[in-house]
């Protein structure tokens, strides 16, 4: 990456220059060190102000139920794609969560096989069209990456498991969810979830609110003219991880 390689050669810069002036080389290594994490710090962040204010242009389209447009202004930041580490990953998992949600599944796979697992609606999103697809092992493979870098967020236990319960693995769905329980002791919907399926019962998908119908895995009414729930807040959380 750009950023990375500019930082790099500043900080090599600066321990030839202390070894010019004849410091020892302990010092020279330590400036050179930290000027090369403090440059590529100013670049990164410089960077992200760039990025965030396409997001929320992004997300401004999408207030307006302008889709297109939205993944047109995405697209844009593709340009920064070098210069730090994940961004191009970041914006597939973006743009892929607007064609999911446009129904274009075909390219929302496109851009989410792309994406970032720490982008959990997009990864979740993913995993549920593997498992449309019936390809479990890609499917088991995506929520497992998904709760490994968001094992925090309630909604990928529930929904890792609602998926393998829908294939008829209803054991892996409650070992899933006890899992989940273990990350998230306190989790009343992990919790519901657990019973529902330990009495062969349907899981309570619906106490996810605004967050479950934008997986579109029942008849539940999204309401098209907002901006959807996952980019909400999109320019700050899109660098939370």
């Amino acid at each position: 990456m750009i950023n990375i390689i500019i930082s790099l050669l500043v900080g090599v810069g600066i321990f030839f220059l202390c070894t010019q002036f004849a410091l020892h080389w302990a010092i020279g290594m330590s400036l050179g060190t930290l000027s090369a994490i403090g440059i590529f710090f100013l670049l990164a962040k410089f960077i992200m102000k760039k990025i965030t204010v396409i997001v929320e242009a992004s997300n401004v389209e999408l207030t307006r139920g302008r889709f297109d447009k939205a993944i047109s202004v995405l697209e844009a930041g593709f340009r920064y794609k070098y210069r730090n580490p994940f961004i191009a990953s970041q914006l597939n998992s973006q743009i892929g969560v607007i064609y999911y949600y446009k129904k274009d599944f075909k390219k929302a796979e496109e851009y989410l096989k792309k994406g970032i697992a720490s982008h959990y609606i997009g990864h979740c999103m993913l995993g549920v069209l593997y498992m449309k697809k019936k390809d479990i092992e890609n499917m088991k493979k995506v929520f497992k990456a998904t709760a490994r870098a968001s094992g925090k967020e309630s909604i990928v236990w529930s929904l890792y498991a609602y998926c393998l319960n829908h294939v008829g693995k209803k054991e892996e769905a409650i070992t899933v969810l006890n899992k989940g329980l273990k990350k998230l002791p306190s989790d009343d919907n992990i919790k519901a979830n657990l019973r529902a399926l330990q009495n062969n019962q349907k899981m309570k998908m619906r106490a996810y609110k605004d967050v479950w119908p934008v997986f579109m895995l029942e008849k539940t009414v999204v309401r098209q003219q907002q901006q959807p729930h996952f980019m909400k807040g999109g320019g700050k959380k899109f660098y939370r991880r």
